[in-house]
């Protein structure tokens, strides 16, 4: 062996394994299914320039020799899509912990591994010159990606099962690969798990301006205690009502507490009065803070615990923050029966679809990024304009595009003024329903 005892044997190996390998029979067939389903998951908003795309292992070298360079920049990069396996990268952890290092801290990767229960396949078909050749060593179980990425400062946000076959079949990679590879052993048949993953939180990242979003309808009595109970966090907090179209003396409420509360920068939307849904994409249009949180009118979950979702923001332990109801007990009123039976149903088939514990989908406080806000709209469109809340276009919006998603635990009390607005529960829950199928298909199978 030529190798001195004195010399580090990784100074002088390649970045990429299999540079200069040569290439199968369908290895550019498979790459461009990949190549395809990466563009399939990045938002239609993101433009080339801010997207890197490492598509062959010359591209890995080129790209690792640049890293060295102190004056190469990344800021302005928001996706990292790896087209050749994860597995070709010869030290994963020197690749992502300087990767982390120049990205900005919103920045993705997208990268794939495949499936070691196929390595037989893959070696067979290696001799016979259909793909790459591979060895038992360039097959890494999930786990070992977990721990790979937790000790380079990433975690993945989002796992997908997505082939069964390497290449299109007739008449069969429809219902293989979008729908048999999403159901359970069939799972463990994928030819590779696609990941999303993001840099872990590291602390808070600075103060920041924040809006609390607050649609409402004939509120007037619960106007002036949104105002004032709502304490300051962040930077500065902007209060921003959106009226929906009130016929009572909501928007007087409004414009009298602007003139009562001058520390406070209030400001009115006039909506549309075609729903809450509608009302917060009016409001997202006027919103300036860097934080958004959406707070109901009613109160049923107060203004005191907004700070909480802030700080779970800000401090990049999520993407993006839900209250969930259900994990302290409620005030007594506070929910009704048909209503909790509904939600446990709903929180079912959501943890179904998101892979991931879901106990409440439709508590109103939910918190995000304003950068995130067209994540949302896109989802809106995947699900044609069918929620009419807009918690679902949040929530499924957050985990398709592999926005971390968190649960923050609220206590839940009984309306003390005013009427619900949630009367016409066999409707309602329809809709939902219709909402939940059209998830079902685009978030869970056909993602």
């Amino acid at each position: 062996m030529d190798r001195s005892i004195f010399r580090n044997p990784k100074s002088g190996s390649k970045s990429a394994l299999k540079l200069g390998a040569k290439e199968g029979l369908i290895t550019n067939v498979w790459r461009l299914r990949v190549i395809y389903f990466f563009k399939s998951i990045i938002p239609s908003h993101v433009v080339n320039d801010h997207q890197l795309w490492l598509t062959k292992p010359e591209d890995i070298v080129e790209f690792t020799e640049k890293l060295k360079d102190p004056q190469y920049d990344l800021s302005m990069i928001e996706y990292v899509c790896i087209v050749e396996t994860i597995a070709d990268i010869y030290d994963l952890m020197n690749f992502f912990s300087t990767l982390g290092k120049r990205l900005p801290v919103y920045a993705r990767v997208l990268f794939y591994n495949f499936n070691w229960l196929w390595a037989p396949l893959f070696r067979i078909s290696g001799l016979l010159g259909f793909s790459r050749n591979r060895t038992f060593g360039n097959f890494y179980r999930e786990g070992d990606l977990d721990c790979f990425l937790e000790l380079s400062g990433w975690e993945i946000t989002r796992r997908i099962k997505r082939f069964i076959f390497p290449f299109k079949i007739p008449f069969l990679s429809g219902f293989f690969d979008q729908c048999l590879v999403k159901l359970p052993f069939f799972r463990n048949m994928a030819i590779n798990t696609f990941f999303i993953a993001r840099r872990k939180g590291e602390g808070k990242i600075g103060d920041h301006s924040a809006t609390v979003l607050i649609p409402c309808k004939n509120e007037e009595s619960n106007v002036e205690a949104a105002v004032s109970r709502t304490p300051q966090f962040g930077k500065s907090v902007e209060l921003l009502f959106i009226n929906d179209q009130s016929t009572d003396s909501t928007v007087e409420k409004i414009v009298q507490c602007q003139r009562d509360f001058p520390d406070k920068n209030i400001v009115l939307v006039q909506g549309k009065g075609l729903g809450k849904a509608e009302a917060i994409r009016e409001g997202m249009q006027a919103a300036t803070g860097d934080v958004c949180l959406i707070l109901d009118a009613d109160l049923t979950v107060i203004p005191e615990d907004l700070p909480q979702f802030y700080e779970a923001l800000v401090s990049r332990r999520a993407d993006f923050v839900h209250g969930t109801r259900f994990v302290y007990s409620h005030e007594h009123g506070a929910m009704r029966f048909a209503n909790i039976i509904g939600n446990i149903f709903f929180s079912s088939l959501f943890t179904y679809i998101l892979e991931q514990r879901t106990t409440d989908t439709l508590c109103g406080t939910k918190v995000f990024w304003r950068r995130d806000w067209p994540l949302f709209e896109e989802m809106r469109n995947i699900l044609k304009h069918s929620d009419l809340w807009g918690d679902y276009n949040l929530i499924f919006g957050a985990s398709r595009y592999g926005l971390k998603i968190a649960q923050l635990p609220v206590r839940y009390f009984e309306r003390l003024e005013g009427d619900t607005k949630m009367n016409k529960r066999l409707r309602n829950g329809l809709v939902m329903f219709k909402v939940a199928s059209y998830a079902l298909w685009k978030v869970k199978f056909f993602s």
